[in-house]
């Protein structure tokens, strides 16, 4: 299955360093992307590991057409003592009256491998947010929220350790503090209850995490996800859940659908990188957006049914 690249819609301009892994929605016709962005000053660490003075922001940035963006404003920034290091890697769900941002906030220096947790902002408009610390004070990321309640309950998609979790909850409020210690080390004593999709491949050997939020379809949830292999290459996969139970994979593909082979996706501030945030499915296209080399947005797109089709006729059962 190959997608058709798009290649970049969003570069560095300006006082902009690099602009990258971005979360996605539609909204009133118009698609909505998420962006990470570094400001300019940023340097590589001397041991060569990272960067210093290295600070996220999500913006926001708009397009008629899915392919030509503008690149608007901060939305999301790092203000609070759980994100102050940095506010990474959005993804978007709309449920019922609300947009879901769930975003990778750093209480400590970004690289440090330490003090990265989930964080949620909840917003009507884009313009005024609310901002909470969200899932448990260990490390991790990749959070997405499903685009409809499962069994009444709000399900959350996230990454710990190596493999992607769901976890579940009663109401927004819950959501909002589940920051709870019980409820959470309850969750914790029983997380292999809650795995959803675990590392098979070599492809995705190292480490496996959620991509965009989950596309509903009748045969099932379709989650595209990133891998990353033992040499750090990230590639994008895709798999089926079932609708009623995520946790039950119905088809995987052994192979990924996306991986590194342009210059802007070898060549950036972390090379070998595509990292797909955000998906947006219009006309029966769907539209992958993922971060380049931790350094630029690119677009690859498919017709949706023709990845589905795939799926279930190549993905491991």
């Amino acid at each position: 299955m190959e997608l058709e690249r798009h290649g970049i819609v969003l570069e560095p301009e300006e006082d902009i360093g690099a602009v990258f892994n971005p979360g996605a929605v539609i909204c009133d016709g118009d698609i909505y992307l998420f962006p990470r962005v570094i400001r300019k000053g940023y340097k590589k660490k001397k041991s060569g590991k990272g960067y210093k003075n290295y600070v996220s922001e999500i913006w926001i940035a708009k397009s008629s057409n899915g392919i030509n963006f503008k690149l608007l404003r901060p939305l999301i920034k790092p203000d609070t003592s759980y994100d102050r290091y940095g506010c990474e890697d959005a993804r978007v769900t709309k449920l019922e009256n609300l947009y879901f941002i769930t975003y990778t906030a750093l209480s400590f220096p970004a690289f440090s491998g330490r003090g990265y947790r989930v964080g949620l902002a909840l917003t009507e408009n884009f313009r005024e947010i609310s901002k909470y610390p969200i899932g448990p004070d260990v490390n991790d990321k990749n959070a997405a929220i499903f685009p409809e309640k499962i069994n009444e309950k709000i399900a959350l998609l996230h990454r710990i350790k190596f493999n992607i979790y769901v976890a579940y909850f009663d109401n927004l409020e819950q959501l909002k503090e589940n920051h709870s210690e019980k409820f959470w080390k309850k969750y914790l004593g029983e997380l292999e209850r809650y795995l959803v999709l675990k590392r098979e491949f070599e492809w995705e050997s190292r480490k496996i995490g959620s991509g965009p939020p989950p596309i509903k379809t009748k045969e099932g949830w379709v989650l595209i996800y990133h891998g990353v292999d033992r040499d750090g290459i990230y590639r994008v996969g895709v798999s089926l859940l079932e609708l009623e139970d995520p946790r039950k994979v119905l088809a995987k593909l052994p192979v990924p659908i996306l991986e590194p082979e342009k210059d802007y996706e070898k060549n950036g501030d972390i090379p070998n990188v595509v990292f797909p945030t955000g998906a947006v499915v219009k006309n029966g296209k769907l539209f992958i957006y993922y971060g380049a080399a931790d350094k630029r947005c690119c677009l690859a797109c498919c017709k949706f049914d023709e990845l589905l089709d795939y799926l279930l006729k190549h993905g491991k059962k």
